[in-house]
């Protein structure tokens, strides 16, 4: 799974179309010390480091001097826990107490309560934000205990995911990446011939004209094939609530036995993928029916399918027989 890390704002919304990059477990409370969080003062020459929720709002501030003597106490902070650690320092400070400090620089790096370096704000968003107020010690620890489930969770989902013996790959409702395992990276570089570019891909399943649809008449499935990165794949919507939120691409390598071209003209504007797979599977049931004179013997080995099944989908696409024979 890749990522470029895209800058962050204060209101809380991050681009949809950010992507992380794994190569190891995001919660690791030992990976991050706390004399990198003080090597940041001095690299970036700041009074301050605002630290700031997964959300992206302000929790507190770090100031140099307290990090400093915290520090300075060596024994103390050498069994403290990065979070702990940046959780306890934090400083809940007003616009007028920002106001001087903030005053020779334009620009700060933020941390997450892990000490990770998670983007940048102007001054004006550190004090606009300050003008929000910052949070409580109480609020601070339960963003730490909730950060810490949801790193371990995100960990946990793409293990299972980059371990699952086929290509993925994931796009959002606007067709943007949010999701490939190496498999699927593995797949792209072997039928190209050069590493993986996210926007490319993204264009290639966009274009409707380099992805053709298939389906398999024994299962009444659909799936596609894409010339540009010569991919055979099926396509799973994912939902929150009663909203598509984005689909889950499903890849092969070879196009499936018995895969046959899907009927054209058949319009799927503004429809949703289900609509889309019944709309497809109607049109290729009615031209079997109009090809084979309702003969339900043939029409059913010709689809692969049981005559009772063929009948249950006559029946489900109200698929009129009158004037035919079985």
């Amino acid at each position: 799974m890749d990522r470029d890390k895209a800058e962050q704002r204060p209101d809380g919304d991050a681009p949809a179309e950010d992507l992380k990059k794994f190569d190891e477990n995001p919660y690791q409370p030992d990976r991050v010390k706390p004399e990198d969080v003080v090597r940041i003062f001095y690299e970036r020459d700041t009074p301050l480091v605002p630290v700031v929720s997964n959300r992206n709002m302000l929790l507190g501030v770090l100031l140099k001097e307290d990090v400093v003597a915290e520090l300075s106490d060596i024994e103390r902070v050498k069994h403290q826990k990065i979070d702990e650690f940046v959780s306890k320092l934090s400083r809940k400070m007003t616009f007028d107490e920002l106001l001087p400090a903030v005053a020779n620089n334009r620009s700060f790096a933020t941390i997450n309560l892990f000490g990770e370096v998670t983007g940048e704000w102007t001054r004006l968003d550190l004090l606009a934000a300050s003008e929000k107020g910052g949070g409580s010690a109480t609020a601070i620890r339960r963003e730490a205990e909730k950060q810490r489930e949801e790193q371990a969770l995100e960990w946990m989902i793409y293990l299972i995911l980059e371990h699952l013996p086929r290509a993925l790959y994931a796009v959002n409702d606007r067709g943007k990446t949010i999701f490939f395992n190496s498999h699927f990276e593995d797949l792209v570089v072997a039928n190209t011939g050069a590493e993986i570019d996210v926007d490319a891909v993204e264009k290639a399943f966009a274009d409707t004209d380099a992805n053709e649809f298939f389906y398999r008449p024994e299962g009444d499935e659909i799936f596609f094939y894409n010339k540009e990165l010569d991919i055979h794949y099926e396509k799973v919507p994912m939902t929150s609530g009663e909203r598509t939120v984005g689909f889950l691409i499903y890849c092969s390598r070879s196009k499936t036995d018995h895969a046959r071209p899907v009927t054209p003209h058949v319009e799927t504007a503004g429809m949703s993928l289900n609509q889309m797979l019944d709309a497809f599977v109607r049109k290729v049931l009615v031209d079997a029916v109009k090809t084979h004179g309702y003969n339900l013997e043939t029409i059913a080995k010709e689809l692969g399918i049981s005559r009772p099944a063929l009948l249950k989908k006559i029946q489900k696409y109200r698929i009129s027989m009158q004037g035919g024979h079985s």
